[in-house]
């Protein structure tokens, strides 16, 4: 008898586990099931922070002519587009785009207005630089000379763009999201006039 009852014991032991891990089962379930929707809607409040793809265009360059003397007088029609592959509108505002050459001289400024691209979506914007006359060094004179010979002549193009705030239809979320102690990024770009369009890389987001 004392040892069927242990036999009994130990069935109904297992019994217990089978049935504490059934109610397991279940409640993840019903869990997963119950708080997923919540989840979604989270990470559609919050998504991963993607920029669009950023890249300029320089044509009608002008006034490049070093051999005249130090001081060239240069102009620029300078276009900058925008590819948003992103599920949502992507905006910036306080754009400001400086034109470099030799890295350090700068040739060509502009402030553009704030603009916002659909999602899926592209778009270009004309940028009217302004432009003042540049004093080049003997060495930049001579570089320049031989780059616009040889058609290699290539500008810095820095761009300054800030996220705009309140860009959110719930009261905690926003529809672009950046993870960042500011709202600005920068975007460099290499570009060689009359070359076409050249991607920009972003350089910082702090």
């Amino acid at each position: 008898m004392t040892k069927a009852a242990g036999l009994k014991d130990e069935r109904n032991g297992g019994g217990d586990d089978e049935n504490q891990f059934a109610w397991m089962l279940r409640w993840f379930v019903i869990s997963l099931f119950t708080f997923y929707p919540f989840f979604e809607l989270i990470m559609w409040a919050h998504p991963v922070h993607a920029d669009p793809r950023f890249s300029v265009r320089v044509s009608g360059a002008r006034g490049l002519d070093p051999t005249s003397g130090p001081v060239i007088h240069p102009g620029f029609n300078l276009t900058l587009r925008v590819d948003n592959d992103q599920d949502f509108t992507s905006c910036r505002e306080d754009v400001t785009v400086t034109v470099f050459y030799g890295g350090t001289v700068v040739v060509g400024s502009a402030d553009v207005p704030n603009f916002c691209v659909d999602k899926r979506s592209s778009a270009e914007l004309s940028v009217p630089l302004s432009h003042a006359d540049v004093v080049l060094t003997n060495e930049l004179r001579r570089r320049m000379a031989v780059e616009l010979r040889s058609g290699e002549l290539e500008l810095g193009v820095e761009m300054r763009l800030v996220f705009p705030k309140g860009l959110g239809p719930l009261p905690w979320g926003c529809i672009e999201c950046h993870e960042s102690r500011s709202r600005q990024s920068f975007q460099m770009c290499s570009v060689k006039p009359e070359h076409g369009y050249a991607p920009c890389q972003r350089l910082l987001l702090i």
